[in-house]
C-alpha cells in the first residue's frame, strides 16, 4: 500500500465507511479507520494509516486505540521496525454484538441510577407520595418493568444479531 493513497475505489470506501459510522452515531474517524483496515489485505502503520486516511497521525492514534478496546482492530509487529501495526478483526457480526451490548447494558444501568436517585432523593420522596402524583411513580414503574424486560431480551438480541449474516 502507498503512503499516498491514490485509488479511488479505496478513498470512496473510507468515506463509506466514516459515513456508516456516524449513521450509527459513532465518531467518523473511528469509522473511516475502521474501513480502512478492513479492506486492507495487509497490516498499516500508523503514519500509514494516518496519511491515507487524511487525519493527524494523533487523531488516528487516540481512535485505534479505542477500536482495540472494541477488539475491532490487533496491534502487531514486524521484523526489523519498532513500529506497530494494525489490522482488522473481520468478524463484524462479533464486534457488532459486543456494541450493541456493552452500549445497551451501560445506557440501562445510566438509566437505571437516574431513576434511583429521583425516587430517594429526600427533598422528592414526599412529593411522590402525594395522591395527585401517583401518575408519575407508576410511570417510573412501568419504565423499569420495561428496562428489566430488556435486559432479560438482551440474549436473545444477541443470537439474532450472531443469526444476521453469513
Amino acid at each position: 500500500m502507498t503512503k499516498q493513497s491514490t485509488d479511488p475505489f479505496l478513498d470512496r470506501f473510507i468515506a463509506l465507511a466514516g459515513d456508516v459510522a456516524e449513521m450509527v452515531s459513532f465518531n467518523r474517524s473511528l469509522g473511516q479507520l475502521y474501513g480502512l483496515l478492513y479492506i486492507s489485505t495487509q497490516p498499516m502503520s500508523l503514519d500509514e494509516i494516518a496519511v491515507t486516511c487524511k487525519m493527524s497521525k494523533g487523531n488516528a492514534s487516540i481512535h485505534l486505540r479505542i477500536l482495540e478496546d472494541w477488539n475491532a482492530v490487533h496491534r502487531s509487529s514486524q521484523p526489523g521496525t519498532r513500529k506497530d501495526y494494525y489490522n482488522a478483526n473481520l468478524d463484524i457480526k462479533s464486534i457488532v454484538s459486543q456494541r450493541f451490548q456493552e452500549g445497551l447494558s451501560k445506557r440501562l444501568n445510566l438509566v437505571r441510577k437516574r431513576l434511583a436517585a429521583l425516587k430517594e432523593d429526600p427533598t422528592l420522596a414526599d412529593h411522590l407520595k402525594e395522591p395527585h402524583n401517583a401518575h408519575w411513580t407508576q410511570r417510573m414503574e412501568k419504565a423499569e418493568a420495561l428496562m428489566g424486560r430488556v435486559e432479560k431480551a438482551l440474549p436473545l438480541l444477541q443470537q439474532l444479531i450472531g443469526m444476521a449474516g453469513g
